[in-house]
């Protein structure tokens, strides 16, 4: 007899369609999930308006007009325009040298620094001075006997009188000139010049000729890249007053000259800032010094000092105007820390200084005074 069995035939086929049911259920889960997900991204998207019934309160600023002066605030560096190499005019051996002749020395005006040997210029000043002695008798001689046709030999010793005379005094000169110094103030940059090392005009000793090299007060300045806009600010520029802030302290001084070509590179001139006279110089930043610069620019009087907050697309603001938006363009004078610098103008009801979204044209507003910054 036979039996039926209630076993499937197949058990791997209803597993295989169980599985392929939980993945479809899986899948559709996960759809749903980002549909639901997208949803609010697709509703930000939509403008922003309000409604009929609700105003939007705006926060504004009364600006006030006022003047300020406008000024560049730069970096630079103390450099040199020029330098002295010092030389003797004599030849001689050193036999004195000042113990501020060495590097960061400082050289008074009209002081001994340098002497050389005078001795044998001593003894030409004397044999000039004998010369002239002699050549006076010859004159005396010949003025006392003068006869009437004997105007040639007086003059002849006049001519040797004075030939006597000017190589005197040049031998005065030559031996002054063993004792150097300088008409002005200079701050020693270097000098390796020992006594006993000879010394004279680079046509006699060659390279031995150099002493040291200087510079006088005069010669120190500030350079100070600046960009074309910023230049363009301070037109007129040369004259301007600056204040130069250095590791040596605050000094005042006046914008002197103004590159004659702009770099290609950086596109940014350069100014030259010279310092007070009235500064000691050795109490003046030495060259290379690094340097803040504040130049002091154009004042302008009749303007708004705007904060960043109150400004708009392509430099323009929001104007309150009627309790309605009113879109208006000022004109911009500059930038500084402080705020927007234009020219004053109308600010009707308020200037927004809030954000605003779906702000436009002619969209009814509350204005409220913005709060005093903290």
């Amino acid at each position: 007899m036979s039996q039926q069995s209630t076993i499937p035939e197949n058990p791997s086929d209803s597993r295989r369609w169980l599985g392929i049911a939980q993945t479809g259920l899986i899948v559709l889960a996960i759809a749903i999930a980002l549909y639901f997900a997208r949803a609010p991204e697709r509703a930000g998207l939509d403008p922003v308006t309000a409604s009929g019934d609700t105003v939007p309160v705006v926060y504004t600023i009364g600006p006030s007009p006022q003047e300020h002066v406008r000024h560049v605030d730069l970096t630079g560096t103390v450099t040199l325009d020029r330098k002295l190499t010092v030389v003797s005019r004599v030849v001689g051996h050193v036999v004195w040298v000042s113990p501020e002749f060495v590097n960061g020395g400082t050289i008074p005006a009209n002081e001994v620094f340098v002497r050389v040997d005078p001795r044998d210029y001593e003894i030409e000043v004397r044999a000039a001075e004998m010369m002239v002695a002699s050549s006076d008798a010859v004159l005396q001689q010949a003025r006392e006997a003068a006869k009437p046709d004997s105007d040639l030999s007086i003059a002849e010793a006049e001519a040797r009188l004075g030939q006597a005379e000017a190589a005197r005094d040049l031998a005065r000169l030559r031996l002054e000139q063993t004792e150097i110094s300088l008409p002005f103030d200079a701050r020693v940059i270097s000098s390796e010049l020992e006594i006993g090392d000879l010394v004279g005009p680079p046509e006699a000793v060659g390279k031995l000729s150099v002493l040291g090299v200087v510079y006088r007060p005069d010669a120190l300045q500030v350079r100070v890249p600046i960009t074309v806009e910023d230049l363009a600010s301070l037109d007129p520029a040369i004259g301007r007053i600056a204040e130069v802030d250095t590791v040596n302290g605050m000094f005042d001084a006046e914008l002197a000259r103004i590159s004659s070509v702009v770099a290609l590179e950086s596109r940014l001139a350069h100014v030259f800032l010279k310092f007070s006279g009235e500064v000691p110089l050795e109490e003046l930043p030495v060259p290379g010094t690094f340097a803040e610069v504040r130049i002091v620019g154009q004042r302008l009087s009749d303007v708004f000092m705007l904060p960043e907050a109150a400004e708009r697309e392509n430099d323009s603001v929001w104007i309150v105007a009627d309790g309605a938006l009113r879109k208006f363009q000022p004109v911009t004078l500059g930038r500084t820390s402080g705020g927007w610098i234009v020219e004053a103008f109308d600010p009707s009801d308020g200037v927004v200084v809030s954000a605003l979204a779906g702000a436009s044209e002619g969209l009814k507003v509350t204005p409220n005074p913005a709060p005093s910054p903290q």
